[in-house]
């Protein structure tokens, strides 16, 4: 795809996998989300990029706001989306045209080094020892029941607490990114990524791709890693992926 290197997926699982080294290795399995191109934000300048507006994610057209059910009706996409999000694209990269299918599935390689952006599992009201991993205080001397304790928060001036200081509060439930990942293996039967290590969210939670440009081989022992031999067979396109999609959400 002219110009996009985000991508969008869903976090299926973990598992592992061994190179020809006999080195085992953390893979994170993900399944790519067909996006569809049904805006543009704005127009290149020279500081600002142009941003494509994108929708991925399955979902029954009638649960689709209306809004948004008009735009993909326009450009004929066969389900709803559930999510809507900004992709930059290179100023000097031609645009892709409105209702354009992008997939992740035939533009990464295994090999390719990619940042993986996901929002983290939620862990509730949590104390300074859980949140931030402070060490708490004595354990013993008299003192009963303020060894998880934060401690103090300031002094007498200037009299207040920081903002940004750390203390107890809600966990999780934020946008973090991993960076420098490897794809090890792309199905393009059935559109199954794994990449290396884990990724920030919980089961089936939806993570943006972003390939970096970079390479880094990693020799895998697939038959050790449950990897099927390659057979010749056609590459599903991104239109064809849609298609089973709406399918499965009929």
């Amino acid at each position: 795809m002219p110009g996009v290197t985000d991508f969008f997926a869903t976090k299926i699982g973990m598992s592992q996998v061994w190179t020809t080294a006999g080195k085992r290795l953390a893979i994170t399995r993900l399944k790519s989300q067909p996006a569809v191109v049904i805006g543009v934000q704005n127009a290149h300048t020279e500081s600002v990029p142009t941003r494509i507006e994108v929708g991925y994610g399955a979902k029954k057209a009638k649960n689709t706001p209306k809004p948004l059910r008009a735009r993909l009706e326009k450009l004929q996409y066969p389900t709803g989306v559930r999510h809507v999000a900004a992709i930059s694209v290179g100023q000097d990269q031609d645009l892709p045209e409105m209702g354009t299918v992008i997939s992740a599935v035939g533009h990464l390689q295994p090999g390719d080094v990619v940042w993986v952006q996901g929002t983290t599992k939620g862990k509730g009201f949590a104390g300074g020892i859980k949140r931030h991993g402070f060490h708490g205080g004595p354990k013993t001397h008299g003192q009963s029941d303020r060894a998880r304790a934060v401690g103090s928060i300031g002094q007498q001036t200037p009299g207040r607490v920081f903002k940004g200081k750390k203390m107890p509060g809600h966990m999780g439930v934020t946008t973090h990114t991993v960076k420098n990942l490897v794809v090890l293996h792309v199905d393009s039967t059935t559109g199954e990524i794994w990449v290396s290590g884990p990724v920030p969210g919980s089961l089936t939670a939806s993570v943006r791709l972003r390939k970096t440009g970079e390479t880094k081989t990693i020799d895998l022992d697939k038959m050790a890693s449950g990897i099927p031999e390659e057979k010749t067979q056609e590459v599903s396109t991104p239109e064809e992926q849609t298609t089973a999609v709406a399918e499965e959400t009929a």
